[in-house]
């Protein structure tokens, strides 16, 4: 009499198996379907059967139930896929971070300790199959100070099962690629604008200041979702970076400060794959169940979990104790991006085109990160793109970069000119070996190297250190020109010199620096005087006295000499000589012919 099926479920805090049953009436057409939670039970059985409602009722056609019973069988299966977590087994599939520790005996991860400024966090190690149901059972303990801090979040998101989301007033989820959370905030925060103007993949997830947060949605205590969006926000100085940055979404609900009471409250995670609705439930003090609903966009393929805690300069005991945790592993890889010292520098996003199965693909990108340049993938690391080969974590794909390391360089000359007084040149200028210098600017820190050469002028840089990779460079950030002696150039004498720190004799060692201007020296020369010499010519006077026939006839007369002289300048530089005048006219006195018997003189006298 009936084609409609009426479902109907229920929720017991106590539960976490799901029963379907199904049986035929001959009598009847209908079909009704009941899903109740029971912790004596993980099957799965179908059975048509009449119930009561309890809550809602929801009807659906008598096909779909009829695809979902022909599917019952390989939902069957797949539960056998499923892994089991419960505290016996906890740490082989979490890991624990900063302040959290855990007891196996009884299940409890301390996640903050009692004491001022703690951050900690457990992470699962694979990522979950967001087409397969799960389910997250336990209990949170928010600490027992109603006026302490800073609360407890949860949050699955689309980056690497390692990342770390940023403390304080985030939660652990502010940081998180394409985050889907939920926190139990203890802690009124106003809007916090970011202390730093690094890229938020920079930020470590203890400096909350330097990430920022958003502002409450509501006071503290509440709880509520909590999304990730990849936004530009402005720092505190004003420029713009970017951030993962987290908000309140969704219906906030208020928590009372009873539920600060330092006692373990029921918490619940449920997740649909088939509708994808996430619903997360707490239990107050008081009883009250509280309930959070959400759905989870159709691109969310596999996404890794964390829950964090922090504390400030207020503190409390933050725990969370698990019962049971039931999910289907998804077959990834994890993708880094990082400097040379293995500091995270960016984040992204994996692409599986087969669906995160194994068997199936993984694809990787390199990504162009301003200020850094590609150099090589890390030692160990997976190829870029492959296939998966096992179920949950399958290794990690690591892009190594180092800063885009910019050069510039400088060239300082060294001249130096010899002239003479008028300027005219005396001797070739010397001109030395020019030096450059080379700086080396680091864009991530704005740190900069400063080498010289007087060799090379090859400013080529070495992709992962920055060092230069030609030959003869030195790290300096100051030069020297060598001394240089003044040539001796003939004829001149040197007479000033304006090299700084020099004499005479030379052009001392001269330093110069990255701002140095080109060197320019002169050398004066001042040519030197003439050289003046005095020149002598002696003069004589002989007279001979002889016969006709040429013999002697008398002694001769010898005057007595006389002496002239002149002066003679010689020019230094080219040698050539100017004559004076020479000294004042002489006579010779006169002189008588001596008187030989028989003989006549021709002259009686020489004049």
């Amino acid at each position: 009499s009936s084609s409609a099926v009426k479902a109907e479920t229920t929720s017991a805090s106590s539960s976490s198996a799901v029963k379907a049953e199904t049986t035929s009436a001959s009598s009847s057409s209908a079909v009704k379907a009941e899903t109740t939670s029971a912790s004596s039970s993980s099957a799965a059985k179908a059975n048509i059967t009449s119930v009561k409602t309890r809550q809602n009722v929801t009807k659906i056609s008598y096909n779909t139930l009829l695809q979902q019973l022909r599917t019952s069988k390989a939902l069957a299966a797949s539960e056998d896929t499923l892994t089991h977590v419960t505290k016996d087994n906890f740490l082989d599939y979490f890991s624990l971070n900063g302040s959290a520790s855990y007891d196996k005996n009884s299940g409890v991860v301390t996640i903050t300790p009692n004491r001022n400024n703690q951050v900690g966090n457990f992470s699962l190690n694979s990522k979950i199959d967001m087409n397969k149901s799960f389910t997250l059972t336990g209990q949170v303990k928010l600490g027992s100070d109603p006026n302490g801090a800073d609360g407890i979040g949860f949050a699955f998101h689309s980056g690497n099962t390692t990342d770390m989301g940023n403390a304080g007033g985030n939660l652990g989820i502010g940081g998180l690629q394409d985050a889907i959370g939920f926190k139990l905030d203890t802690w009124n925060n106003g809007y916090q604008a970011p202390s730093s103007d690094k890229d938020g993949s920079e930020i470590l997830p203890t400096d909350s200041n330097g990430f920022g947060w958003n502002k409450d949605s509501m006071n503290a205590p509440y709880g509520t979702f909590v999304n990730t969006s990849n936004q530009e926000v402005k720092t505190q100085d004003g420029s713009m970076v970017q951030r993962w940055w987290a908000q309140d979404t969704g219906n906030p609900q208020a928590l009372s400060k009873a539920d600060i009471d330092g006692k373990f409250h029921n918490f619940e995670v449920n997740y649909d794959g088939t509708t994808r609705t996430l619903t997360v439930s707490y239990t107050q003090a008081s009883g009250k169940v509280l309930t959070w609903i959400t759905t989870v966009d159709s691109s969310y393929q596999a996404m890794s979990m964390i829950i964090s805690a922090s504390t400030g300069g207020a503190k409390n005991l933050q725990q969370f104790k698990i019962d049971d945790f039931n999910f289907q592993q998804a077959a990834t890889v994890n993708v880094k991006y990082v400097d040379i010292q293995g500091n995270q520098i960016a984040q992204g996003i994996v692409s599986y085109p087969d669906g995160t199965n194994v068997n199936g693909t993984y694809v990787t990108t390199q990504l162009d990160i301003p200020n850094y340049t590609f150099i090589k993938m890390s030692d160990g690391s997976l190829e870029s793109t492959g296939s998966l080969t096992k179920p949950g974590d399958n290794g990690t794909v690591i892009y190594v970069y180092a800063p885009a390391y910019t050069a510039t360089s400088k060239t300082v000359n060294e001249t130096i000119h010899y002239v003479d007084q008028d300027g005219k040149a005396v001797a070739a200028s010397h001109i030395a070996e020019q030096i450059t210098f080379l700086t080396v600017t680091n864009p991530v820190d704005g740190s900069a190297v400063v080498y010289y050469s007087n060799i090379t002028t090859d400013v080529s840089l070495d992709k992962e250190t920055g060092a230069p990779t030609a030959t003869g460079w030195t790290k300096a950030t100051s030069a020297d020109f060598s001394e240089v002696a003044n040539p001796v150039v003939k004829g001149y004498t040197i007479t000033s010199n304006d090299a700084p720190n020099s004499d005479l004799k030379s052009v001392a060692v001269q330093t110069v620096y990255i701002n140095s201007s080109d060197l320019d020296f002169t050398v004066v020369y001042t040519k030197d005087a003439p050289t003046v010499t005095t020149e002598n010519k002696t003069v004589n006077e002989t007279i001979h006295y002889v016969y006709k026939d040429g013999t002697t006839a008398h002694d001769d007369y010898v005057a007595t000499p006389v002496e002239f002289t002149r002066q003679v300048s010689t020019d230094a530089v080219t040698g050539e000589k100017t004559y004076g005048s020479w000294s004042a006219d002489q006579s010779f006195a006169a002189v008588t012919s001596p008187a030989i018997k028989g003989y006549t003189p021709d002259q009686a006298e020489i004049g």
